[in-house]
């Protein structure tokens, strides 16, 4: 004898449904959490009056469809509002991941310029002062004359200056090791700017899931604030019953629990707003009590999307398109070249020298006398160290042990590629699809509103069926928005996997 009102759990069925969808695609994603700063819808209208028996002067039965178009309202965008691009751009401004790469970009090109200048001509500049001990005077003896004293053949200079600029060519290096270096440092500067720029298009992709999965929490906490009006007129519909003597206490007990139920799913949509809208404000560096407003039609239809023709084709696209790819490219040619600039420590050095000397008194000179005078000299000189083949040997090694580490590294982000184009593939096709389908479940959901609305006006229809009718509408519209999101979300990670991102990281 119990009305179909006691039974019926849709409203929270749907409820657990969303609010387990919404936990799992925020722990799906990093920058998922993201939610809303609106708050919550206002608190449900008295149960008592959703509960009102078939010809008596019930409620407003249009005003929940009111307040979720003003809702949709809201979703369509407003001038000043919040846009994907938006959080996106404003992320990229602070992002300590994204400064991070930037620094080493610079750091990068600094060691370039300090390579190149290893290949310069090195020239050395020295003055010298030295201060000579006196001798005791000595004699020079020859045959048939009188011993000469050495000071009167060689003066003995007690003060002696020398000013001295030494220009050294490695000529060798030029051959051996100038083009390997320069190679080395350019591909680690190329391989640090593709992973800054890699670094900005992920952080970019995952700030506008998170702006997505913001207005998705929005749509969820509205859906949990109508199924617990659903819930407390039901409630209140049971008690009314039981008073009659027409049900049971274990039916409105079961109402009850419906009831707790719906305010616990309030409590955890609520919860996931503020989540929500924190990450936002973390995302962009905003205070606390910064807040809001949508600012993108997400209900708008979206231009068409080029899909790849085949999965084949599209993982060979995100192969020629990824910059992670590009990265580990440069990074492993650099470490080749290192090693080339290792070995070649096994061969002997050839080098290019040039001295030019102003000193008093001037060794080059005899005898040596208190003035200043200048000479020069310029040689060529080859040395060669055995003992330096076994360092330079295990150099080499090293760096073609780290370049094979690379190129393996390259071969698992292929594997991982594969994977992530074919879930992002996937999941715009069933975003596509559930789009689709929401659409044919609102225009069913439409239709049995109206016809209950109908029949409870020709006192044919409890209210309660109205209020059900309407709930399930309210359901089918937010589920639209739900699809809208999805797509979104489908297309922002399926733009990224393929690589098409590439050309939206500006500065």
């Amino acid at each position: 004898m119990s009305r179909r009102s006691l039974t019926h759990s849709a409203p929270l069925a749907l409820l657990l449904s969303l609010a387990g969808s919404i936990a799992q695609a925020q722990s799906a994603t990093p920058a998922a959490a993201a939610a809303p700063a609106a708050p919550p819808p206002a608190a449900p209208v008295s149960s008592s009056s959703v509960a009102a028996p078939v010809g008596a002067t019930g409620p407003d039965i249009s005003k929940v469809t009111e307040n979720l178009n003003a809702k949709l309202e809201a979703m369509q965008g407003r001038p000043n509002g919040l846009t994907a691009d938006e959080v996106a751009r404003r992320t990229l401004l602070s992002n300590p991941d994204v400064t991070a790469k930037q620094k080493a970009v610079s750091a990068a090109d600094a060691s370039r310029d300090e390579t190149k200048s290893r290949f310069y001509p090195k020239l050395d500049l020295s003055a010298r002062y030295t201060r000579l001990s006196n001798l005791e005077t000595t004699y020079l003896t020859f045959p048939g004359s009188q011993p000469i004293p050495t000071p009167s053949v060689f003066p003995i200079i007690l003060n002696n200056y020398n000013l001295q600029a030494t220009l050294a060519i490695p000529l060798s290096d030029y051959v051996l090791r100038l083009s390997n270096s320069m190679a080395s440092a350019n591909h680690n500067k190329s391989a640090a700017q593709l992973d800054e720029r890699a670094t900005r298009l992920s952080v970019a992709r995952d700030a506008r899931i998170a702006y997505y999965q913001w207005i998705r929490a929005q749509g969820g906490a509205y859906v949990a604030a109508k199924a617990l009006e659903a819930a407390q007129g039901h409630q209140q519909d049971a008690q009314n019953a039981f008073d009659a003597g027409l049900v049971s206490r274990a039916d409105v007990l079961r109402t009850v629990s419906q009831q707790k139920s719906a305010e616990l799913a309030v409590a955890r949509a609520a919860n996931n707003v503020a989540i929500a809208t924190e990450q936002l404000r973390v995302l962009m560096i905003d205070n606390s009590q910064t807040n809001y407003e949508i600012g993108e039609n997400i209900l708008a239809d979206l231009p068409p999307y080029v899909l790849p023709v085949s999965p084949d084709a599209a993982y060979a696209e995100a192969l020629e398109g990824r910059l992670e790819m590009r990265q580990l490219g440069e990074s492993e040619a650099a470490l080749r070249a290192e090693a080339a600039v290792a070995r070649a420590g096994n061969y002997p050095r050839l080098d290019a020298q040039g001295n030019a000397v102003y000193a008093n008194p001037n060794t080059r000179y005899t005898p040596p006398d208190a003035t200043w005078r200048g000479t020069w000299d310029a040689s060529i000189v080859l040395s060669w160290s055995p003992t330096n083949i076994f360092s330079a040997s295990a150099q080499a090694k090293t760096a073609e042990a780290h370049a094979d580490e690379v190129a393996a590294r390259k071969g698992a982000l292929r594997n991982a590629l594969h994977m992530e184009v074919s879930q992002a593939l996937n999941a715009l096709a069933e975003a596509t699809f559930s789009l689709d389908v929401s659409r044919d479940n609102l225009n069913a959901a439409d239709e049995n509103y109206r016809v209950r609305r109908e029949l409870y006006r020709a006192g044919k229809a409890p209210i309660i069926d109205v209020t059900d009718a309407e709930t399930e509408l309210t359901r089918a519209r937010l589920e639209v928005v739900n699809s809208h999101v999805d797509v979104r979300i489908a297309r922002v990670a399926l733009s990224h996997a393929l690589g098409r991102d590439v050309g939206t990281d500006t500065k």
